[in-house]
């Protein structure tokens, strides 16, 4: 019986050891099940800073993509446009109204509008819907954004995404209200472009089929920690 004692106070010293020596995997992911950083996020506080951006040589069918963290960059391709209304980041600006589950086939003038368009590295021309994710096949996929104000009236035409910086950017997830496991959406980089007065007319948003409610801001825990405020370089 002694020794019977004797091992199994050894074993428990050996299995408390281990469980101290290991690495708090789990602690340092998102929550729960799912180890992919979510989106959306509030974007009002904002460190460090850099000024270097992940993306470069933008144009409205492709862009250069250079993970943060280090690596090889990549080219990706357009394959997909959308726009949440009400917004998913918030950035602090007047009048900003967090989402509250109220989604409206076409915002009226005055309201903000957050449009988000995609790139992956391998996409699909023909057969899928550009207005959701179908299009974009393989990743990374990066997605770039901006908050609109929307106008009245207006022409149509391609909502461009609005160069220059202050940029947000951060590795997350894509948004959308689709039901993934574990509420856990699929990888995205993101580049936000910060600004409250960018506008969008009401031709531009009647081109979309539909308006994508917007997803919750995501729990502390379910974010990374790489969010990144991209600055001009000083000259």
């Amino acid at each position: 019986m002694r020794s019977l004692v004797t091992a199994r106070l050894s074993i428990a010293a050996v299995l408390s050891l281990s469980l101290s020596a290991a690495p708090p995997a789990r602690a340092a992911a998102p929550g729960g099940s799912c180890s992919i950083p979510q989106t959306p996020r509030r974007l009002d506080r904002i460190e460090p800073r850099s000024t270097t951006s992940i993306v470069s040589q933008v144009t409205t069918e492709s862009l250069l993509y250079t993970p943060r963290a280090g690596g090889q960059p990549e080219r990706l391709f357009r394959c997909g446009q959308h726009y949440h209304f009400p917004i998913e980041d918030p950035q602090g600006c007047p009048g900003e109204v967090p989402s509250r589950g109220k989604v409206a086939t076409q915002p009226p003038p005055g309201e903000r509008v957050e449009v988000h368009t995609v790139y992956a590295k391998v996409v699909r021309h023909t057969g899928c819907d550009p207005e959701t994710l179908d299009c974009c096949l393989e990743q990374p996929f990066v997605a770039l954004a901006f908050q609109g104000r929307v106008t009245a009236g207006g022409l149509p035409g391609p909502i461009v995404q609005p160069p220059g910086r202050p940029l947000a950017e951060w590795s997350g997830s894509t948004t959308g209200t689709t039901l993934y496991p574990n509420d856990c959406n699929p990888a995205a980089q993101w580049s936000f472009r910060l600004g409250c007065n960018f506008p969008v007319s009401e031709a531009q948003l009647r081109q979309f089929h539909h308006v994508d409610p917007p997803r919750c801001l995501q729990p502390v825990e379910r974010l990374s920690r790489d969010l990144t405020l991209v600055v001009p370089a000083k000259r």
